[in-house]
């Protein structure tokens, strides 16, 4: 079968369009996080001190992130983006200038994510929304699948460009170019966003603060009625919460391991690469039909990989469970923001997405602050291992959900 008939979503410009500047975009992103958990590593040689950063980028989300899913659906869509995007490229600037000097400190570092949270906030639900714009519905599950070949092509290349960066610039000056060329890469993103089509809202605007809170109320009670799309939100949260090791991979590398940040780079990007091929599987093949049950037992995969990664020495074992990771992670995704899409009319998408990135987000960044503070007690390998067990068993209790195990969507 021709690729074009394999993918059909990129028949669109503007689909194709954001998808080029979202990898960009995406590519620096992942320089950054990267660069910036070795960063704080090697500043403090804490786990906590990296398990910091999930709790830091989690506040502003809770607080603002419901906020965020009215206005991405009473406004421009692409306005928004604009003015989130510039947001965020300005605190890469800063943490690249700061860096640069010798002015950095994790107090700053930690100050600096707080505030591009907050531009997260409000971008988060906009481009989880945007995709259905895109393409049209019958479309949607193949890009959602090309969505997720680039963004984890840029957790390969993100991860493994930080590591070399780091390694063979030294860390002062690799350091400062993963934050430059972060802050570069928003460029892509802003320059695919200009080009498409004005989004008016499909919804009439809030006017003071009762509306505004009883839109959000609406979304909830949409969610309340959709237990299946509740369930798939709140198994993700979990296991992502009890299993998350991306706070830990420094400390695992460099202690554990006894390996620098080439390592560390290519251990990082495993992950991608599992997410990768998982991510282009779901796109070649055909569609899953029994999403619930998969959802189910990618969450037990997540946990099992998880487990042995804790236990293993062996670099390249650790790289083989830690892809492992990346590709359940993946397909949990792509298959639970299916669900959600094609169940959730447009005019409540901006929503019910700021309602589902509040799961999808505070799951592994609340999950990394409890991993570090766990290893911080009891050991890096301990803090991983029970993670993984406690996400199998997540895993167990949704077998006997039959809401969500049973859900089969035909679309």
């Amino acid at each position: 079968m021709a690729l074009a008939d394999r993918l059909p979503a990129l028949g669109h410009r503007h689909f194709r369009n954001w998808t080029l500047g979202s990898f960009v975009s995406n590519l620096g992103g992942q320089l950054q996080t990267w660069g910036m958990f070795w960063h704080l590593d090697a500043m403090t040689h804490q786990p906590l001190a990296v398990g910091y950063v999930g709790l830091v980028r989690v506040v502003p989300l809770l607080i603002l992130g419901l906020f965020g899913g009215v206005v991405a659906d009473q406004r421009d869509r692409r306005k928004i983006l604009l003015t989130t995007q510039t947001g965020m490229a300005s605190t890469a600037v800063a943490m690249a200038a700061l860096t640069l000097t010798g002015h950095i400190t994790p107090a700053i570092v930690y100050a600096l994510i707080a505030f591009e949270a907050i531009f997260r906030a409000y971008n988060g639900p906009v481009r989880q929304s945007m995709i259905a714009n895109l393409v049209p519905t019958e479309l949607l599950p193949n890009a959602l699948g090309i969505n997720g070949i680039q963004w984890r092509l840029s957790e390969v290349l993100g991860p493994a460009f930080s590591g070399l960066l780091i390694w063979g610039l030294g860390p002062h000056l690799g350091l400062t170019a993963c934050y430059v060329l972060n802050g570069f890469s928003f460029l892509a993103m802003i320059a695919a966003v200009i080009k498409l089509p004005a989004m008016p809202p499909k919804v009439v605007r809030s006017r003071g603060a009762r509306e505004v809170v009883a839109s959000i109320a609406e979304g909830f009670a949409f969610l309340k009625a959709s237990p299946v799309i509740a369930n798939a939100m709140w198994i993700d949260f979990w296991g992502t919460f009890l299993a998350g090791a991306q706070a830990l991979l420094p400390a695992f590398v460099r202690a554990e391991l006894g390996l620098g940040p080439m390592w560390y780079g290519i251990m990082a990007a495993a992950g991608g690469v599992g997410a990768m091929f998982a991510s282009a599987a779901l796109t070649w093949l055909p569609p899953i039909r029994r999403q619930g049950i998969w959802v189910i037992g990618m969450i037990a995969s997540f946990g099992a990989f998880t487990l042995v990664f804790g236990l293993t020495r062996n670099f390249w074992l650790a790289a083989f469970c830690y892809a492992g990771i990346g590709a359940s992670d993946m397909i949990s995704t792509v298959l639970r923001q299916t669900i959600r899409q094609l169940a959730i009319p447009d005019q409540m998408r901006g929503r019910l997405s700021s309602i589902g990135m509040i799961f999808q987000i505070s799951g592994p960044q609340l999950g990394d602050y409890e991993a570090a503070g766990v290893a911080q007690v009891a050991g890096v390998r301990a803090s991983l291992i029970l993670g993984g067990i406690g996400a199998f068993a997540v895993a167990g209790w949704y077998r006997f959900n039959g809401k969500l195990r049973d859900h089969e969507h035909k679309a």
